[in-house]
């Protein structure tokens, strides 16, 4: 195990600088990870400051793809299509007609992007790719200072304030929001972190200290959703990458994963039964760090079900859907995307939600195993591990219309694009030439 666990930590063997380096579109990318982050800068039309960059990226691709006749990949297309048609009759016979439009044109813009700067990173090598997941990683940790900073309400009060709203702050520590307009979006921007920092070429003590800040920074968020999701994505990770790799010590990983799990499953489980457990530990006062998150689960979890509740009684009289965006316009966001597609975009929505899950779930599997180097392995499974964290953090939050998992889901498909170009180029003429045909 100790030699297969060594190739972890070995660079890249072509790290040089590419000859052929897209410096525009390269360049733009630094700056859209840069300005990622940005949200708690509020901009007409829900604009964000990583839009203006977004926009140039999609021009400049569409512009390089027709100047060198470049084939254009267009991963999700089916399911994507199947969400914006259920988004589009539902906006047009639900409750909230001009709310659903909007929340339409909000959904082209976010596919196209995504499909756009995927053709555009699929064209960099690995060694530029693999640059770029470390200028996120960077970002990433500064962010995270912001959180740890905001829990403990230290520098300035947007840290741990929210936007537009008055606080009366009582307590020690917090829910931080970074710079972020909310909490649980800054944990979910931590999470997807997490994974592209063990997705870099960074030696493995380097990648998991930082993997540790950036948990110290989620913990700042006190998002449950979060945590768990993303110890419950490296589990998974390590298990897929042992069985599908290394093929020993499955067993031991599997049953230290999985007791570990279990553990902090039935823990958070007493603890939202009876919270007044916390008590019983010597933990007081709302302020303390466990009240930030599993003293917040019991009634967090009420909340949810009674507002998936509330929506299924509107959605039984809409059964197209009640239109994208309308829970939110009524009283408040159902906080559950796999709810949310359901009632507000009717059957179709979900199945076009699921089917995305999937699809880009099998992405990363398929890339990976056509891969025969042990770190390029973990680094296609790596970011596929973040997204099965976000799918599984849906059920608690609405991260659909995220940024940051979209931007997730284009190194996803790059780095798994990417991987299969080059295990096409090194594999003989004659198989090259079948998988062609195929």
């Amino acid at each position: 195990m100790a030699q297969n666990l060594s190739t972890l930590v070995t660079p890249y063997h072509k790290n040089q600088a590419s000859e052929s380096r897209d410096q525009i579109g390269f360049g733009l990318s630094i700056l859209a990870l840069c300005l990622l982050p940005i949200e708690r800068v509020a901009l007409p039309l829900g604009l964000k400051p990583v839009d203006f960059v977004l926009v140039l990226l999609v021009l400049y691709g569409l512009a390089q793809a027709w100047r060198t006749r470049q084939r254009l990949e267009f991963p999700l297309l089916l399911p994507l299509w199947l969400i914006l048609f259920s988004s589009s009759v539902a906006a047009l016979v639900g409750i909230a007609k001009v709310e659903g439009i909007i929340a339409v044109v909000q959904e082209i813009y976010l596919f196209v992007w995504f499909i756009v700067l995927t053709n555009v990173l699929r064209m960099f090598s690995l060694s530029d790719l693999d640059r770029l997941l470390k200028v996120w990683s960077i970002i990433a940790c500064i962010e995270a200072a912001t959180t740890v900073m905001g829990m403990f309400r230290i520098g300035p009060s947007m840290f741990y304030t929210l936007p537009y709203r008055d606080r009366n702050i009582t307590t020690v520590l917090v829910r931080s929001v970074g710079t972020y307009i909310n909490p649980n979006a800054v944990a979910v921007y931590l999470s997807v972190s997490f994974f592209i920092v063990l997705a870099t070429s960074w030696p493995t003590w380097l990648r998991s200290a930082l993997a540790v800040w950036l948990f110290a920074g989620m913990f700042g968020t006190g998002s449950n959703g979060a945590l768990i999701t993303t110890l419950g994505g490296l589990a998974v990770l390590m298990v897929v990458h042992s069985i599908t790799k290394m093929h020993r010590g499955i067993l031991l990983w599997g049953a230290i994963t999985f007791i570990g799990m279990g553990l902090v499953a039935t823990s958070l489980l007493v603890l939202a039964i009876e919270p007044s457990l916390l008590s019983g530990l010597g933990v007081s006062g709302s302020g303390h760090a466990l009240y930030l998150t599993v003293g917040r689960f019991s009634r967090s979890l009420g909340d949810r079900f009674e507002l998936i509740g509330w929506a299924w009684q509107i959605f039984s009289h809409h059964p197209w859907g009640v239109g994208p965006n309308a829970f939110s316009t009524i009283r408040a966001s159902l906080h559950n995307d796999y709810a949310a597609f359901l009632f507000e975009r009717g059957p179709v929505g979900i199945i076009g939600w699921l089917w995305m899950i999937g699809a880009t779930l099998l992405m990363p599997l398929r890339a990976a195993n056509q891969s025969t180097d042990g770190y390029q392995h973990w680094q296609i499974l790596a970011p596929g591990a973040g997204f099965l964290a976000c799918a599984v953090n849906a059920l608690s939050h609405e991260i659909s219309h995220m940024r940051q998992v979209w931007m997730l889901m284009v190194f996803l498909f790059a780095l798994s694009y990417a991987h299969l170009a080059q295990q096409a180029a090194n594999a003989p003429s004659d198989t090259a030439s079948v998988r062609e045909g195929i």
